[in-house]
């Protein structure tokens, strides 16, 4: 009796595709994916308003004044916003603006951020002297035992830009509203290439900073904003996914499941969403990947023009990604590794070439030098030469640039501090020590959090699929194979020579190849099952992790014994 299809099995027929290239169909799919990842990345990113003016504080001793009315008023607390330079102020208060009594020391850990901080004092003047000079305020608020707000007014001139803007305080302190984690350094340094002050960041290139200064210099200093340009480009990770996907695996059943692999991992989902640059970073490694292994696949007999697309648009984001951070040189050993491999086996391996093949494999060597070596060189001093006013000096000049990179080297090379998230590099595809980006509270009984924990269905799963891929390269030299794993290896073990405090972020570039790692796993369970039902039973089950996990990624507020639940090792914080 003859076998009737499965449903599955009907559908993933007509949905069949075994070519290499994008076409409508797969154009049609992307979009969808981009449609509903960019929707829920979007939620709730971040406030559109925070203050925008401030006032700098020209000595230890400047101080600013305000009044809350004739009579004196109960006062619980005051919210204050920090500028770019955060710093302490003595509070003091008064009922006549002569004799002032000294109440607290505010300490502002974070710039760019909302902090409260309790008074329960009655009074008429309030007055707030900086600690030390330089720091920044951009409004205060005054609450009342009710929690409701007590307008206040500026006594002396410099304390009208402390309450110039009230409806931009929050009703809530959040991540919504403030930054948090690694964002007082990149966020405020694209504040300050936006304004041409001395950036705070110096020790990587600018490239990703100026990327994230864009909506800031259009729409400004905003959560929002400055968390914009890198969610943007996580979500752009999602297409290029599904063209490596595709492109290594010939069947858009791949390019689909690699696209959703990046769609629904937790870790890609939050530091994507945070105002940083490893978005950036991995998003020009993906590209400069895909063009490689574009040109890998191209026969000898191609028209030179399609091979130089592919390597100049391979050089050109990999120059992109070494300008954003150095670790996008590992990324550059690994495409040097696979084109001098490739460039092998079709032009030096038992080839006899004719004078016209080594007249072209010459011009291949002089390109690559032109697209891999001098355009990543004039990408990274121009990204200095765009904004010159970097920590520590003006980068003004072709030396300035060496001697900042000098700095930036001995930084690296002499980190010696210790952090209670920090973790070795072998220990992070197992997620033993997510790093807890930030968290708020609700009362007692609920908190939003962020940490930088990955799906275990994708993490986990891809430890075994690596290895997987290792061995099939080993024995089968499988050049899809060969290529993933080169990547791992390359983005990864670097890490094992580097003495300095390390995060699981840093895996985060090697994440793309653990996920097509798993793509070239199921295809091999696919063709050897003869069917899809493992291959749609996974997906499931990685957006069940997703869902799972999307409260301790994306800072919506839940109870606490939810979270409570997720923490399945001493080592996880949420």
């Amino acid at each position: 009796m003859k076998k009737t299809k499965s449903k599955f099995s009907q559908f993933f027929q007509k949905f069949k595709d075994t070519t290499r290239e994008l076409h409508k169909t797969d154009w049609i799919i992307i979009g969808i994916l981009v449609l509903i990842y960019g929707t829920i990345s979007f939620i709730n990113l971040g406030s559109l308003k925070n203050p925008q003016t401030f006032y700098e504080f020209q000595s230890s001793e400047d101080e600013v004044i305000f009044n809350v009315g004739s009579t004196s008023k109960s006062i619980s607390k005051i919210r204050m916003y920090a500028g770019r330079i955060n710093g302490n102020y003595d509070i003091y208060i008064s009922n006549d603006n002569q004799s002032y009594t000294h109440v607290l020391t505010a300490e502002q850990g974070m710039s760019f951020a909302w902090n409260d901080f309790e008074i329960n004092q009655d009074f008429s003047y309030i007055k707030l002297v900086s600690i030390q000079q330089g720091s920044y305020l951009g409004e205060i608020q005054l609450y009342d035992n009710y929690g409701a707000k007590v307008e206040a007014t500026a006594v002396n001139e410099s304390a009208a830009l402390l309450v110039d803007e009230p409806k931009m305080v929050p009703a809530t302190i959040s991540y919504m509203n403030s930054a948090y984690f690694d964002e007082i350094y990149f966020a405020r340094s694209a504040y300050e290439y936006v304004h041409g002050m001395s950036a705070m960041e110096w020790v990587h290139p600018p490239l990703g900073k100026l990327i994230q200064a864009i909506p800031i210099a259009i729409f400004g200093m905003a959560p929002f904003f400055y968390r914009l340009m890198g969610n943007l480009a996580g979500i752009l990770m999602i297409p290029v996914m599904y063209a490596l996907g595709k492109t290594l695996f010939k069947d858009r059943r791949y390019g689909l499941l690699a696209g959703l692999l990046m769609m629904f991992d937790n870790f890609h989902f939050a530091q994507s969403r945070m105002g940083t640059i490893d978005t950036f970073l991995v998003l020009f490694i993906m590209l400069s990947a895909l063009f490689m292994f574009k040109y890998i696949l191209l026969e000898k007999k191609e028209s030179i023009r399609k091979k130089f697309l592919y390597l100049g648009l391979s050089g050109l984001f990999i120059g992109c990604s070494i300008a954003t951070k150095w670790t996008g040189l590992y990324a550059g050993l690994a495409l040097a590794i696979a084109f001098f491999v490739d460039l092998f086996f079709k032009y030096v391996y038992k080839r006899k070439n004719n004078q016209k093949e080594k007249k072209e494999l010459l011009k291949i060597l002089g390109y690559c030098v032109l697209v891999f070596v001098l355009v990543p060189v004039i990408i990274y001093f121009l990204s200095y030469l765009l904004f010159p006013n970097v920590y520590p000096e003006k980068v003004n000049s072709i030396s300035k640039v060496f001697s900042q990179m000098q700095g930036m080297y001995d930084y690296h090379s002499n980190l010696t501090e210790s952090h209670p998230f920090s973790s070795t590099w072998y220990t992070w595809p197992f997620m033993r020590t997510p790093v807890w980006y930030y968290v708020g509270y609700l009362g007692n009984s609920m908190r939003g959090t962020i940490s930088g924990i990955g799906n275990p269905a994708i993490w986990w799963i891809g430890i075994f699929a690596s290895i997987f891929v290792l061995v099939n390269t080993l024995v089968k030299r499988e050049k899809e194979n060969g290529y993933i794993i080169l990547f791992i290896l390359c983005s990864w073990l670097p890490y094992m020579l580097i003495g300095r405090v390390m995060f699981m972020y840093h895996f985060f570039p090697t994440l793309p190849f653990l996920m097509l790692a798993i793509v070239s796993s199921m295809k091999f369970i696919t063709e050897k099952m003869k069917n899809n039902n493992i291959y749609v039973f996974y997906i499931a089950v990685v957006i069940l992790f997703f869902t799972y996990f999307y409260p301790a990624v994306s800072g919506t507020p839940v109870a606490n014994n939810y979270l409570d639940t997720l923490l399945w090792f001493s080592t996880w914080y949420f």
